[in-house]
């Protein structure tokens, strides 16, 4: 069809220390708003040929498997400038600045931060131009917490019931869990632990022995050191 244009599909590049969509880079895999800074600012560079159309939203973390009771409402975030065009070559700064109520300071919170890059050219001939969106983790830091945020997926604590793994984390921050296995089965989407709480799964179900292999992803996009455990099944 002729000036046939996709939008809405999703692009995930991740484990790099950029993340690209459409040669759109932006300068970060996930993003850390620490209390002491009056706003978060993310570098955008356009490798591209093409202008494009930059759309930006701060949203919930209900997309994260294991976020689901998450409380940090989207609607008391900003993210400026919201919609812009980035010509080829070019760079640009969005800036997230939170103005709502206060967050928990004893602990973490997440969102989601939702870059679109949207096609603003024209379209020749048969050709098909694409939108492309990437979710990445929006994390909100207090001062003072204790324990180290790279280490806090060592922490984990887990246990296994006929339902399946109980996972448990008694630090105060978010552990992305990456790479997991279990019994050799690769998790798909394995999701987070929110901080100081604990999550039932399926993972395991009925097995009387569950062994554990996982890695997480630090501030930066690093992909950590593999950590591994057999849990029994308790009696």
């Amino acid at each position: 069809m002729n000036k046939l244009i996709i939008r809405a599909i999703l692009l995930w590049l991740s484990l790099t220390g950029v993340h690209a969509s459409a040669g759109v880079v932006i300068g970060g895999t996930r993003f850390i708003y620490s209390a002491d800074t009056p706003s978060l600012s993310i570098p955008l560079h356009n490798t591209s040929a093409s202008a494009w159309l930059i759309s930006s939203h701060i949203l919930s973390a209900s997309r994260w498997a294991g976020a689901e009771n998450e409380t940090a409402s989207a609607s008391s975030w900003v993210i400026t400038p919201p919609l812009f065009t980035l010509a080829s070559g070019q760079e640009n700064t969005l800036r997230v600045i939170h103005n709502g109520s206060p967050l928990p300071e004893n602990r973490e919170s997440l969102l989601t931060l939702s870059i679109a890059a949207i096609p603003s050219g024209k379209v020749n001939g048969n050709s098909v131009q694409m939108a492309y969106r990437s979710a990445m983790k929006l994390i909100y830091r207090p001062l003072g917490l204790s324990g180290d945020p790279q280490h806090a997926y060592q922490q984990l604590q887990w246990t296994l019931n006929p339902d399946g793994l109980t996972v448990r984390n008694p630090t105060p921050y978010y552990v992305t869990l990456f790479m997991l296995h279990t019994n050799e089965q690769s998790i798909d989407s394995a999701g987070v632990v929110a901080p100081f709480s604990h999550r039932q799964t399926r993972w395991c179900a009925q097995a009387s022995t569950c062994h554990l292999r996982w890695q997480s992803i630090n501030d930066y996009g690093r992909v950590m050191s593999i950590t591994e455990i057999s849990v029994a099944r308790r009696r």
